[in-house]
């Protein structure tokens, strides 16, 4: 009787490990943040001279400070981010891990129209760090732009 206890307790841990284990390659990244700018033009409606700003004090509840300028001229639009934080000298803070950055781009009927993926970064531990992309020649039918950045604080 003993014998089949400690078999069936030795499986039971072996399958938890397992899962244990697998659980990262089935799990979705983390969003730590996430910013859309969209306005009220259609297909007709000439959008240059449109530009907004995002400011965020507290980018992914954390830490760092953020901003996102969106801008349409009559040929483009650009769009500016920035990601930023000071730490003071004995100032304890977690490090920013930023694994990846999506942009998405829609037009007035919601049809992806511009789609990029930059490459993320990293603030050290109790670290200050700056970090920053200026995108150009974005399409000018973008109605709608959504920024995600995936990561956590640790």
């Amino acid at each position: 009787m003993q014998r089949i206890a400690f078999l069936f307790i030795s499986f039971i841990v072996i399958v938890v490990s397992e899962i244990w284990l697998l659980q990262p390659l089935f799990s979705q990244e983390a969003a730590l943040e996430e910013y859309s700018v969209s306005h009220g033009g259609t297909s007709e409606t000439d959008l240059s001279g449109f530009s907004a700003k995002l400011s965020d004090k507290y980018f992914g509840n954390g830490t760092a400070k953020a901003s996102v300028t969106f801008k349409m001229r009559d040929d483009s639009g650009t769009l500016s981010l920035k990601v930023w934080r000071k730490v003071a000298k004995g100032e304890i803070t977690f490090a920013l891990l930023v694994f990846r950055i999506e942009i998405r781009g829609y037009d007035y009927s919601d049809t992806l129209v511009y789609s990029q993926d930059l490459d993320g970064f990293t603030f050290g531990d109790s670290q200050s760090g700056n970090w920053s992309k200026h995108l150009k020649d974005l399409p000018v039918d973008i109605q709608q732009i959504k920024i995600t950045f995936f990561g956590n604080y640790e």
